[in-house]
Parts: structure tokens; C-alpha cells; sequence
């Protein structure tokens, strides 16, 4: 629709004076161009080139548009009425502080679930060689377990265990003791790193199986042996471990059923067969050094192997035994405790 603007602005129009009409009667017929305008020309191109160079004069004429009559409005009544604006409900404001604000809660919720789930695992993971217990023997961790309605408490300082010798025994339970899943989840986290490495047939599975909280028959690990081997790996920065649980993997060698690895479910022995990239022979260096470490820390009556492979030792709660030389062998199949002691 044009604007009221655009319908009022004058109309400019140039066209050609038309030389032939004269509206003055003194001046027609007189001037030159008037008297050029009714000469008579012999021939017809004479007439067209005179007319040619005539000069033409142009005028310009102002037309004015005459307004358009408008119609009358019809009366506001008459018009639809506009639908109501409906009023949004206003959105608080999210502002990018608190949004940010949210993020870091959230990554430090997240931080300390990681920290208080490592810390509450009791085991004993450090490099310190050469220290005898590792930096186990001044942390202190204490993990609340609670099952069967009963609270259970599990302390690393001291070893202080409130739970059944049955209730860790995962060699004929059906079900794993959160203490030993713990403490071999801990384990695993060292096989992840290749620190804890296994031999052919690999018993490392058997770990993983009470790891993940399952209770596999005829695979299950001494929590004992679980605590040899964490404290191995106190004290060294490569274990490698040969022999455990032989009814998981269908071995049956030297003393065959009666072994502690065979025997009473089984996985009651764990057999090192390397240290720090050294392999054992129960009466090398290396082999010694664990064997002194343990001494102190395993109940009366566990068993030693290579007593034939080494000199003679003074030893408080190891009994030892004839072995082959091509590892270490501790077995718990006759200990009078049951668990070690820290501290």
C-alpha cells in the first residue's frame, strides 16, 4: 500500500512543445522558427532535414494527482479483537557462575569417592623396596562392612579384621567376603600396572574372580595367600607368581592332591617364581629377602619350601620343607591363623 506521502508528491513530466499550435496569435508567424514551420520545401528530404535541425524547445508540465477519495473506517467495534497475549511464565535466570559452581561440586564429589574408595581398601600397595613391611605398617585405613545386619569393621592398622576365619575363607564359601574382594581388587589395579605378572597356566584369573565378587568352586584364594602377595608387592616392584588355586586349572604335580594348592578346596599356597626380574630359586638373594620379610608377619605353622636350597635360617612361625628349586613356596594349609599380622 502506497503512503499518504507517495500519493501527495507532484508528478514531473518533460515532453516535447508541440511548435505547430502557438497560443500567442501576435508571435505566430513571425519568428523564425514559426516562419521555417510553414516554408515550403521542394522536396520531401528538404522538409525533413529543416525539421531536423530546428531547434525544439522542451517545457515541462506539473501534474498534481488528485486524492482518492477514501472510504470511511469501519468502527473499532466492528473489528475483531486481537487474541490476548499470553504472558509466559518467567524462567529463572541460569547464570553461567552457577553453572560453573555446580561443575566443580560435582568433580569434587567425584574426587572424593575416588580417594575414600582407594583408602578404604585393605591392602598394603607401595614400591618401597627394601622396607620390611612397606609403608603399610604406619597407614591406616578403616572400611565399614555391612551385611547380614551386622556392622563389620576392617582396620589396616594391626590387621584388626572383625570378620569369621569362614566368612574369609573364599575356598569353600559361595559367596566372597567384601574384605577379600577388596583387598583383591587392589591386587588387580597392581596386574593392570604389570607389576603383578602370572606364568603358564596363569593363575591371575583366580584373583580377578573374587575381585569382581565372585565365587567360583575350585578357584578360590586363601585370603592369606591374597596378603603374601600384597605384601610382596609392598616390598618389590615386579612380582611374578606361578602357582595358587591347581583344581582351577587341572594341575596335579609334586605332592598332587595333598598340596596346599589342591587340598581342601584348594588356593591354599601361592608359588613366587620372580622378583624384580630376577627369577627365584627359594634360596637367592631375593628369595631370602621375602622370606624374612614374612617370617614375622604369617601365623605359626606356615609352610616354607626350598629348605634344601638355601643355608640355614632362623626363623620364628615358618616351618620349612624339601621343594624343587625354581621358586618359592609358601603354603597356609596348616596355619594356626587366619590372617597376617602388621605391626
Amino acid at each position: 500500500m502506497r503512503s499518504r506521502r507517495a500519493l501527495r508528491a507532484p508528478v514531473v513530466v518533460d515532453v516535447d512543445q508541440q511548435t505547430q499550435i502557438s497560443d500567442d496569435p501576435v508571435s505566430a508567424f513571425t519568428t523564425p522558427e514559426e516562419l521555417t514551420a510553414t516554408q515550403a520545401f521542394l522536396s520531401r528530404r528538404a522538409a525533413l532535414e529543416a525539421e531536423r535541425s530546428r531547434p525544439r524547445k522542451r517545457e515541462r508540465i506539473v501534474v498534481k494527482p488528485t486524492r482518492a477519495e477514501r472510504s470511511p473506517k469501519a468502527p473499532r467495534a466492528a473489528r475483531a479483537p486481537r487474541p490476548a497475549r499470553i504472558e509466559r511464565p518467567a524462567r529463572p535466570p541460569r547464570a553461567h557462575a552457577e553453572r560453573r559452581r555446580l561443575g566443580v561440586h560435582a568433580v569434587v564429589m567425584l574426587a572424593l569417592a575416588a580417594f575414600f574408595g582407594t583408602a578404604a581398601l585393605p591392602a598394603y600397595a607401595t614400591t618401597g623396596e627394601g622396607s620390611t613391611v612397606g609403608a603399610a605398617r604406619t597407614a591406616l585405613a578403616v572400611q565399614t562392612l555391612t551385611g547380614g545386619g551386622v556392622t563389620q569393621v576392617v582396620a589396616r592398622d594391626g590387621l584388626d579384621i572383625q570378620e569369621s576365619p569362614q566368612a574369609l575363607d573364599s575356598t569353600t564359601n559361595s559367596t566372597v567376603s567384601p574384605t577379600v574382594q577388596a583387598l583383591a581388587v587392589q591386587i588387580m589395579g597392581a596386574v593392570a600396572s604389570g607389576r603383578l605378572v602370572g606364568s603358564t597356566p596363569n593363575h591371575i584369573p583366580e584373583i580377578a574372580d573374587l575381585a569382581e565378587g565372585r565365587a567360583v568352586p575350585g578357584c578360590g584364594v586363601d585370603y592369606r595367600v591374597l596378603q603374601a602377595i600384597s605384601v610382596a608387592l609392598d616390598n618389590f616392584n615386579q612380582v611374578g607368581v606361578s602357582d595358587i588355586n591347581r583344581r582351577c586349572t587341572g594341575q596335579i604335580e609334586g605332592a598332587g592332591t595333598d598340596s596346599a594348592h589342591y587340598a581342601d578346596g584348594g588356593g591354599h599356597a601361592v608359588d613366587f617364581y620372580l622378583l624384580n626380574g630376577s627369577p627365584l630359586t627359594g634360596g637367592d638373594a631375593k628369595s631370602v629377602e621375602l622370606i624374612k620379610i614374612l617370617d614375622p608377619l604369617v601365623p605359626d605353622g606356615t609352610g616354607l619350601g626350598q629348605v634344601g636350597c638355601r643355608s640355614s635360617m632362623s626363623l620364628s612361625n615358618f616351618k620349612p620343607f624339601d621343594d624343587t628349586c625354581n621358586h618359592l613356596h609358601i603354603d597356609f594349609l596348616r596355619s594356626s591363623g587366619p590372617a597376617l599380622r602388621y605391626g
